[in-house]
């Protein structure tokens, strides 16, 4: 009965030796945030790269917020009257060089509602939006960019364009826009076991042949 006490005990040991170790996280914000600025632009974020020494990368969250202000002006170019609403919209797009990685979206202003005679135009005041997008990765090859002792730069851009609905006379529109785009990443992993758990699996795979003479005596 004794000897078989001591089994289950370093049963356990094992057993606790060779639980998986739970996931872990590490989150970065990007080092090169890009401020408000004129559309269409283009330019680049920067992230910090995954550390291996700390485990086995097993995915990575791409989280990206952009706002945007933008001011219409809405023109009846038409013999009579006009009406209306318009509003205008961002797409963002954020890739890396080997066009693994691509996260659209669009970032809609405030809607602008208008009334106008033959011949006269409006302005719509400063309107502004906001949003974002989350994306998760575990595709190698992109695990494999994210993974390093450094930085990895992303590809980001913007297309400006105006929604017009529009009843009456013919109309025209242009915006000036800005759009601002930041980021992080969260980078999800196994991490590596500590050197104890090493210490403890040694401890209970040694108990095993004293366990065994013992069971011959």
């Amino acid at each position: 009965m004794k000897q078989l006490k001591h089994l289950i005990a370093a049963g356990a040991v094992l057993a606790a030796c060779v639980t998986t170790s739970p996931a872990a996280t590490e989150i970065f914000t990007t080092s090169t945030p890009i401020s408000s600025a004129l559309t269409d632009w283009s330019s680049s974020l920067s992230f910090q790269q995954f550390d291996a020494s700390l485990g086995a990368l097993t995915s990575v969250e791409l989280n990206l917020s952009s706002t945007l202000t933008t001011t219409l002006t809405i023109n009846n170019t038409a013999g009579s009257a006009s009406a209306g609403t318009a509003n205008t919209w961002v797409e963002i797009t954020v890739q890396d060089f080997g066009n693994n990685l691509t996260a659209p979206f669009n970032v809609y202003s405030t809607g602008f509602s208008y009334s106008l005679g033959s011949g006269n135009g409006t302005s719509s005041g400063l309107l502004t939006g906001f949003d974002g997008s989350d994306l998760t990765y575990t595709l190698g090859s992109i695990l494999a960019e994210f993974t390093g002792g450094g930085s990895i730069s992303l590809n980001a851009g913007t297309f400006t364009q105006t929604q017009l609905s529009n009843t009456g006379g013919n109309t025209t529109s242009s915006q000036v826009t800005d759009a601002s785009l930041t980021g992080s990443v969260t980078y999800t992993y196994t991490p590596v076991p500590e050197p104890s758990t090493f210490g403890l699996l040694a401890l209970g795979l040694g108990a095993l042949p004293i366990l065994r003479r013992r069971q011959r005596q």
